[in-house]
């Protein structure tokens, strides 16, 4: 037996999985946040603090377990992310308050971050130079997660309960756990001792940053996120308490926005060792700044409408589908040596940006579609502006790799 593991479709499924796992444990329970308000007599907008905190613990704790898994290996920390997230999911389905939901909740999001930046670390070890297009294949999961999760959600919310579709989420994290102990051996093949060290850490971050172009990935990888988050976040009241709609008619209507998600992932996987990372990026950011100013102008010049909202997102998710997974391959490829500490900072970056989003929408919320609106688009507007100052130009950029022969390694 090899004594690391081979690429392998098994294992690109698992790392899938893994990826997705995070997100599905936040849209999964979208739909049924106004039911645990009331069945937890918490005031009406609490809900959205247990999706601030999931997303603020799922960021700061990939600064760290990213790190980590480059010191210690990736198995045993995501065992042990895995095994926290199972804890924390059935605290969950036991809790009783709004602010003991809230706690469960940055539980689960330490456990979930570990999967997302263990999996991303794992790509790069396995598939190494080739990594670019798996990375890709995993941020499609992702987006499928994102796509699919609130229509279940919402079913499982209508016949069974809020409990149900947190339910589910425990049966996933129970499988993730039963494929990592039995399929997953380690793959960190240059062990660093003095990685996720405190002394260490804070230089090594340093020096991460110091690049202009991993500056310029991750905070349009930042903003951008958080202008899909505030939609994420906010869509559920505007959709089911403004516009009427059912919650399993919201899952539909949600789905059919984000389905461009996957679409401009595709794009991405297919097309990003040609172009390279930072011109897919480029190209994400027009679109999703673009969208997210048709939504704000029909918005002030209509009025709240079905189509007038959704219309103009496809946009939005098309270019944040072509620039997350190209963002994260950007920084991670050229740092095989500690990719889990490039994985993680970028996985906390993309979390920072929900985080603030999902902060300033609480604070701002007004029981209108305003706040909603405008978050996303100052996001929105915020990553382009970002990656066009910062980014490098005094050289082209440059292909990951030349040729699609890696393809056939998926």
């Amino acid at each position: 037996m090899h004594p690391y593991p081979l690429p392998s479709r098994s294992l690109l499924l698992i790392l899938v999985a893994l990826t997705a796992l995070g997100e599905i444990s936040t849209q999964l329970i979208i739909p049924s946040l106004g039911a645990i308000e009331l069945i937890m007599t918490a005031r009406p907008g609490s809900s959205l603090l247990a999706l601030s905190a999931f997303v603020a613990a799922f960021g700061l704790g990939q600064l760290l377990l990213g790190p980590l898994s480059d010191r210690i290996g990736r198995r045993p920390v995501l065992i042990a992310g895995l095994l926290v997230y199972l804890l924390a999911t059935l605290w969950m389905l036991l809790a009783s308050s709004m602010g003991e939901f809230i706690a469960a909740r940055v539980l689960q999001g330490v456990g979930a971050c570990a999967a997302l930046v263990l999996a991303r670390a794992i790509v790069r070890d396995v598939w190494q130079a080739q990594a670019g297009p798996a990375l890709a294949l995993t941020v499609i999961g992702m987006l499928c997660a994102i796509a699919l999760s609130p229509i279940l959600g919402g079913v499982l919310t209508l016949y069974g309960g809020w409990r149900a579709p947190i339910a589910l989420a425990l049966v996933i994290g129970i499988a993730c756990v039963c494929a990592v102990l039995g399929l997953y051996r380690e793959s960190n093949r240059q062990l660093d001792p003095q990685a996720g060290q405190l002394s260490h850490l804070a230089s090594n971050y340093a020096d991460l940053l110091r690049a202009a172009s991993f500056r310029a990935l991750a905070l349009a990888l930042a903003c951008t996120y958080g202008a899909m988050f505030a939609v994420i976040a906010g869509s559920s009241a505007v959709y089911i308490g403004l516009l009427g709609l059912s919650p399993a008619q919201y899952g539909i209507t949600f789905a059919a926005i984000v389905s461009a998600l996957i679409a401009g992932a595709l794009f991405t996987q297919r097309r990003i060792l040609q172009l390279g990372p930072e011109k897919i990026v480029g190209i994400g950011a027009v679109l999703v700044a673009t969208g997210a100013l048709a939504t704000l102008v029909i918005y002030l010049l209509f009025g709240l409408s079905l189509l007038g909202l959704s219309v103009p997102q496809v946009l939005v998710t098309l270019g944040g589908g072509m620039l997350l997974p190209a963002a994260v391959a950007g920084a991670v490829m050229p740092n095989a040596h500690r990719a889990g500490l490039a994985a993680g900072f970028m996985g906390f970056a993309q979390m920072a940006g929900a985080t603030c989003s999902g902060v300033l929408l609480s604070l701002l919320a007004d029981g209108s579609a305003w706040p909603m609106v405008v978050l996303n688009s100052l996001f929105a507007v915020a990553a382009y502006g970002a990656f066009q100052l910062l980014r490098p130009r005094s050289r082209l950029v440059k292909p990951l790799q030349q040729g699609s022969h890696s393809h056939e390694q998926l």
